[in-house]
């Protein structure tokens, strides 16, 4: 009994210690309902992971309370991404899948994981992407724009990017 007391112990230290140590990087809106996407950075002592730098999930809004659901394998195909590990500025670059004409940057600020993207053509630290689209065939949604939120890096002012998907 007591290991069994043990075991429940350390993995709920591990879980907060793990929820502990991932700060919030950006979310993805959309227009179909209120199920957001969250991606977080995961943190390990003061650096970002780089092993499984982001972690990326829905927050279910819609019906749900807002309760965490890991992204399928479908999911991942429309709201995954693509990271690696630059050694010489010592950053990620990434991509999400959603705007991959916008590539990023991963990279602690201030001691605070942040992901770089240029809205406007100015560096910006990326708060919320929103994707306006419509189902289509088979339940393939069809996207006509996206805007991109963020705060400019060099003077925290607010820019916004609407951008027409062709």
């Amino acid at each position: 009994m007591k290991k069994i007391v043990l075991s429940v112990m350390l993995f709920f230290a591990a879980a907060v210690t793990l929820y502990a140590d991932s700060e919030n990087l950006f979310v993805i809106e959309r227009s179909k309902n209120a199920n957001i996407v969250r991606y977080d950075a995961n943190v390990v002592n003061g650096e970002i992971n780089k092993d499984n730098p982001i972690d990326a999930y829905w927050l279910l809004y819609a019906k749900k309370n807002g309760e965490r659901e890991e992204l399928s394998a479908f999911d991942k195909k429309a709201y995954g991404y693509k990271a690696k590990y630059n050694e010489a500025n010592k950053n990620f670059e990434f991509v999400l899948k959603a705007v991959k004409e916008k590539p990023m940057t991963l990279s602690m600020y201030n001691k605070k994981a942040k992901a770089v993207i240029k809205i406007n053509d100015v560096d910006c630290f990326l708060d919320k992407v929103y994707i306006q689209s419509k189902d289509g065939f088979a339940g393939i949604p069809t996207v006509y724009y996206y805007e991109l939120f963020g705060k400019e890096v060099a003077t925290g002012k607010d820019q916004k990017q609407h951008i027409d998907v062709k």
